[in-house]
């Protein structure tokens, strides 16, 4: 993505390459009504030449030789006010792959170039329809995988952090605006840096910007979840918790140990919080190359985890086995021992242990609720609250940078003006830099090379 002024027309499908009842190509650009007219027909054959704004039209796509590859709607929305900002064209076809991908091809083939990942975002926020804040947004939408997550993305399509972080951007242009008043007429400088305006101005914005910072860690849980490892030795319920824990049957139960030989990942919501869970082969020595490789990636994946449930049988007891993975992990702050198969009398409870503790049947469900609420409070998660803080939540370690930048050049005047150091052209090089980092956020300061990675990630056809 190197054009940035836009001039070019693209199209891409904007819906899944899946069968489905609908498909949709998606045209933007200047060209956009123009190459409509020349691939659409009316139902009797004819051109039609005149399209109403946001009214969808009934007809057929034809080919090249004015043969019909299907019957569609058709609607054209007139710029600036349309998402890119605009003409914008939607074709709505039947939903084969292949009709749609036919109907891209005749649409290309008219002019228009195949749009690059998130490019019709990318017009959105460069003709200034949305901020870059509401642009990650819509990829934050498409993404989300729980309640939890699909609030703060919405709300932060909406602009409620743009807002949070508008107002502390006013506020030192204000102080911007003191400073160069005191280099414009020196004759005042002592009076406006000993009015205390300038130092309330910065400790308010600093204070602001370590509120939201501060949400960070929350919001980084919400965006990419939990990761929840479930390790022990073989045969001890990992998978049965697995599918407890998902409420279906996902992972093979057997009794023959060793059964899981490999890593199985799922996404669950706990609470509203999307969480990975991982069952880890069991951790025993190998008995061949393949299971050797499984139990590798097991230790490599209680590391990466956010919290470990260490499973053990309760009924068998607590076997020298289940001790050498425990003084493995055991170091964990984050460890939760679950003590399974109580439906079937327990020799080792939760008495014989000083970490989070929980005993449950994965069999019957018993205790699995009871797991739940200690996995939140481990991770020091509230549910309620966390909806509650949704609407300004930091979930992108992009912002959280920026912040921590904006952060450290407001801690540098304020530590200038304790110093006495109240020269104005010094105090304006680091109220610069802070705006500068505040402004990357929303996209309104040397954002251009950030384009590139930024809308990359978005699928095709936004």
């Amino acid at each position: 993505m190197t054009d940035y002024l836009c001039e070019d027309t693209i199209a891409a499908i904007s819906t899944p390459l899946a069968k489905g009842a609908i498909g949709i190509v998606r045209i933007s650009g200047k060209n956009a009504l123009d190459i409509l007219k020349n691939v659409f027909r009316t139902k009797s054959g004819k051109r039609k030449e005149f399209f109403e704004n946001r009214k969808m039209t009934y007809g057929v796509i034809v080919n090249e030789n004015g043969e019909e590859i299907d019957e569609v709607l058709a609607v054209y929305m007139k710029g600036p006010r349309t998402f890119t900002g605009e003409d914008v064209v939607e074709i709505h076809s039947h939903g084969g792959i292949y009709v749609v991908r036919k109907i891209l091809k005749r649409v290309l083939a008219e002019g228009a170039r195949l749009a690059e990942p998130g490019e019709f975002t990318k017009r959105a926020f460069i003709n200034g329809r949305i901020d870059l804040i509401q642009a990650e947004a819509i990829n934050e939408i498409i993404n989300a995988e729980s309640e939890l997550s699909l609030k703060v993305a919405v709300n932060h399509l909406r602009g409620k952090l743009s807002e949070r972080i508008e107002a502390v951007r006013d506020r030192l242009f204000h102080l911007k605006a003191l400073i160069e008043a005191a280099v414009d007429f020196p004759e005042e400088e002592v009076e406006i840096i000993e009015t205390g305006r300038v130092k309330q101005i910065v400790k308010e914005a600093a204070e602001e910007i370590k509120k939201l910072i501060e949400t960070y860690e929350d919001g980084r849980i919400i965006r990419e979840g939990i990761k929840i490892a479930i390790a022990g030795r073989p045969n001890v319920g990992k998978s049965s918790l697995l599918n407890a824990l998902l409420k279906e049957e996902r992972a093979i139960v057997t009794d023959i140990p060793g059964t899981t030989r490999d890593i199985i990942e799922e996404t669950i919501t706990l609470k509203g919080i999307p969480v990975r869970l991982i069952d880890t082969a069991g951790i025993r020595e190998a008995q061949d190359a393949v299971e050797k490789i499984g139990i590798t990636k097991t230790m490599e994946k209680l590391k990466e985890a956010d919290v470990i449930l260490f499973v053990i049988d309760g009924h068998a007891g607590f076997t020298e086995e289940d001790r050498k993975i425990y003084n493995l992990i055991r170091n964990n702050t984050n460890l939760i021992v679950v003590i399974n198969k109580r439906d079937r009398g327990l020799k080792v409870t939760c008495r014989n242990f000083t970490e989070k503790c929980v005993e449950i049947s994965a069999k019957t469900g018993e205790g699995v609720e009871k797991l739940s609420d200690i996995i939140m409070k481990t991770l020091l998660l509230e549910p309620e609250t966390l909806f509650k803080e949704a609407e300004t939540m930091i979930t992108s370690e992009r912002h959280r940078n920026l912040l921590e930048k904006a952060l450290k050049n407001l801690q540098r005047v304020q530590e200038s003006i304790e110093r006495g150091v109240e020269s104005p052209e010094f105090l304006a090089i680091d109220i610069d830099e802070a705006l500068d980092a505040l402004g990357e956020i929303v996209g309104k300061k040397g954002i251009e090379e950030m384009l590139d990675i930024i809308f990359s990630t978005f699928c095709i056809g936004k």
